[in-house]
């Protein structure tokens, strides 16, 4: 948004400038703000940068959303011509009134073939959008350079064609439904307004099998000259019928064109669903994958805790086996004893000197820690 005609209105040189429109059309290079109701020496103006999107680019993306517009227009009509059909079909049904009933199958068939020219011509600007889309993928230099408008067309061709795909299958939907509903009223008027030539009522398959012969235009049953009032009103009902039939007819090729663009893109979906699923797969194994690696983290801290516990209590022994050694005082050799007794050995005879005594505590210290590391292993292998 240019803020310079609010600094001009802000500042008492003009009034507030109108709202515009979004365009991606290139703003004009020279623009004057001269004040009309200031002073006449006062002008502001200024040269605007050039518009760094390629003008190209910006008509082709201008013309695409043009004709986007004019199909999203056409499928509001048709849904609009949908819901009156339904609502005139509906009050036909119900008239008893032969000149509105009249009026009314003229309005239907008139709507009918205006909603089927508005499909046919949806239908071809969808063609012309493919086929100014397949002018920009000619050649590989032409697809890098036009990568993004093509994505963008692409995308929005796609969704173009499907949105008209199901509002003409509802309209096709709504058609069929009428179709039925005239040849159940076909059969109701047989069974209600004839009768068997014993006087007895027309049953339901009696009825449905001469809906079928007026349907196929057999008319000569003894049964249908007891009225021939009833008999033109039938008759005029499978007129409706054939009109419907006859446009339904009319808009098979539309489907058929339709599913043709669809089958087009279909290649594009399979890829978009194959990325999908196979992104979900990654995400699983990526789950399963930090789980694990979860479990691996806490076996470690406790290794590590273990490990780390085994070495404090191995340097404790060695540094209480030190401070024993050192805290031992050995006595000074005595003179011999005379001959001892067979069964009392010298008290000191294993103390003589400090090197045996710190020999032995230096041992034990290592038998333990030999212990302690075995032990702590098998904790390891444990956990």
């Amino acid at each position: 948004m240019d803020r310079l005609p609010l600094l001009r209105a802000a500042a008492g040189l003009g009034s507030t400038p109108a709202l515009g429109t979004a365009s991606l059309s290139s703003p004009s290079s020279e623009q004057n703000y001269s004040s009309a109701e200031g002073p006449s020496g006062v002008e502001v103006a200024f040269s605007t940068p050039a518009n760094e999107i390629d003008q190209e680019t910006v008509d082709t993306l201008d013309a695409f959303y043009r004709d986007a517009a004019e199909i999203l227009e056409s499928v509001n009509v048709i849904r609009a011509a949908m819901d009156e059909l339904q609502q005139k079909h509906t009050e036909k049904m119900q008239t008893v009134d032969e000149a509105r009933s009249k009026a009314l199958r003229d309005e239907i068939e008139e709507l009918s073939r205006e909603t089927s020219g508005v499909a046919k011509s949806a239908k071809d600007k969808l063609d012309a959008m493919s086929k100014n889309t397949a002018k920009l993928k000619k050649t590989p230099e032409s697809v890098q350079a036009n990568s993004a408008i093509i994505r963008i067309q692409e995308n929005q061709y796609m969704h173009l064609v499907l949105k008209l795909t199901m509002t003409m299958t509802e309209y096709q939907r709504h058609q069929s439904a009428n179709e039925a509903f005239y040849k159940e009223q076909t059969q109701r008027q047989i069974k209600i307004k004839y009768t068997n030539p014993d006087g007895s009522a027309i049953d339901d398959a009696t009825a449905a099998q001469l809906a079928e012969q007026v349907m196929e235009n057999n008319t000569s049953s003894y049964i249908f000259q007891q009225s021939k009032e009833v008999l033109a009103t039938i008759i005029e009902t499978r007129n409706d019928i054939y009109r419907i039939e006859q446009a339904m007819r009319d808009l098979n090729q539309l489907f058929n064109d339709l599913a043709f663009l669809v089958n087009e893109q279909g290649e594009l979906m399979d890829v978009i669903l194959a990325n999908i699923q196979r992104s979900t797969r990654y995400v699983e194994k990526s789950r399963a994958e930090l789980k694990k690696s979860r479990k691996y983290q806490k076996k470690s801290l406790k290794k590590l805790i273990c490990i780390f516990a085994c070495a404090l209590i191995i340097i404790a022994l060695f540094v209480l086996s030190g401070v024993l050694a050192g805290t031992i005082k050995i006595r000074p050799p005595l003179p011999s004893p005379p001959p001892p007794l067979p069964f009392f050995p010298p008290p000191l005879y294993f103390f003589s000197s400090a090197s045996s005594v710190a020999g032995a505590l230096a041992s034990l210290s290592l038998s333990l820690s030999v212990f302690l590391c075995a032990y702590m292993s098998s904790l390891l292998v444990c956990c």
